[in-house]
Formats: C-alpha cells, structure tokens, sequence
C-alpha cells in the first residue's frame, strides 16, 4: 500500500513537469506574487533518539536512523518587493517511519537453559505538517532561493516491551506533538504559472514520555520510555501558481 502511494506521487509529479515544460515558457521578467498550491514528495531520515529506564534493572539509550518516504501537499501565498519575496506556506504530509530498536542487558538461567533479559522499542510518525514562513531572493529571472521557518507538528506512537526474567513489561504512546521546522530551498518558473521546488527541511517534534501504568491508572513498573522525534527531510514539488 505504501509504495502504491509512493508511485502513484511520483507518477503526478513527472505527469505535471511534462505539462509544465510543453507549455510556454515564462517571461523574462516572472514575478512570484500570488497564491499556489501543489504537491511533493521525499525522502525523511530519523534523527530520533529514546531512553528506557527500569529502576533498579537497566536503563539504555539508542538511536532511530532508519530513512523514510513523505508525500503531501502545501499552499502558500507570496509577494514580491524588488528581489525580495516573503512568503507563508503551510502543508500537511504522510509519512512512512516505522523504526524499531532492541537489546540484551542480560542472562537468566532458565531450565533447559538461558533465557535472555532484553528490550524492544518502536516509533511510528503517521503524518507531520508544517506552517513556515519564506524569505528569499531572486537569483535570477525565473529563479527563487529562499530560507524558511515556523510551526511544525505530527502524530507520534511508540511502544516498548520489556522482558524480565518471568514477565513481559509494556508501555506505549499515541499523541499530536507540536514543535518546529527550519530549512531552505530553491524554485523554478517553468511557465508563468508552473514550478518545481527542491527544499530541506529539519522538523523538531520535541520529546515524549510514557510510562507502564496498571488497569487502575496508577504508575504499576516504573517502566519510562523517552522519544525525543526529529528528522532530516529532502523533497521536490510541484507547484501551480494562481
């Protein structure tokens, strides 16, 4: 389903440049002024770290750097002084990451033999978004380059199981987190109303914690996970000026 998704984006984005570049070109004098919309898709590489911490047993840290897919759609709106655009865009974006950690912290003997004392951990971001501003230049005729900044947010799970001599402790954690993005990029005029973008993007979603609670809602293990979520994303657009 996932590569479905994948193809089908990519597929959009080469259909949409082919139409781009078999209409007229733009003028020698384009300016970025007006509203757009349109669409992109990338790859997101894990930045995201995690502690777990079980008193008295263990307590580890790691590492996600799994890489990913994203693919999504932004809107914005820009106005142009001189060479200078300032801008405000905002998109919203799936993505696949699904990363997983495990450990050994130790041996138990266990008749026939030894049974391992170990861990597993796992992070998933269903979508993220953003709500940036843009600030940027024009380096040439048809040629934007151009920083950017502001909101981002995504919805983050995780869950860790811990297995402890005769028992198996668990925790886990489903919620929206909300931090920041910052990035640059470049934008082409393909045609008065046509552009492809090439952008990165840093997307901080700040740390979450959970802990193993019993069925009548009090702290039963002490069992903590922390997942502080970051990534490093690169992705093209296409995008349709109005």
């Amino acid at each position: 389903m996932r590569n479905s998704v994948f193809a089908t984006a990519l597929l959009v984005l080469v259909l949409g440049c082919g139409a781009a570049w078999a209409a007229d070109p733009a003028t020698t004098t384009y300016n970025w002024t007006g509203f757009y919309a349109g669409l992109n898709t990338g790859v997101a590489k894990n930045l995201s770290g995690y502690t777990i911490d079980y008193p008295r047993e263990f307590s580890t840290a790691s590492s996600f750097n799994n890489p990913a897919f994203t693919v999504g759609g932004e809107a914005g709106y820009n106005y142009q002084v001189g060479n200078v655009v300032y801008g405000l865009e905002t998109d919203l974006n799936y993505n696949s990451t699904d990363n997983s950690g495990a450990g050994i912290f130790g041996f138990v003997l266990a008749p026939p033999g030894s049974a391992a004392l170990g861990y597993t951990v796992n992070q998933q971001i269903d979508y993220f978004g953003t709500l940036r501003g843009r600030l940027g230049f024009t380096a040439a005729d048809g040629l934007l380059l151009y920083v950017t900044g502001g909101l981002a947010y995504g919805q983050v799970s995780s869950c860790t199981n811990v297995l402890l001599r005769n028992l198996t402790v668990s925790n886990s954690s489903s919620e929206m987190q909300v931090g920041w993005a910052v990035g640059a990029g470049g934008e082409y005029a393909l045609t008065n109303n046509w552009s492809v973008k090439l952008e990165y993007l840093y997307i901080d979603l700040g740390s979450m914690s959970y802990i193993d609670v019993g069925a009548i809602g009090v702290p039963r293990s002490a069992l903590t996970t922390t997942i502080d979520t970051a990534q490093n994303v690169i992705r093209v657009g296409l995008n349709y000026k109005f």
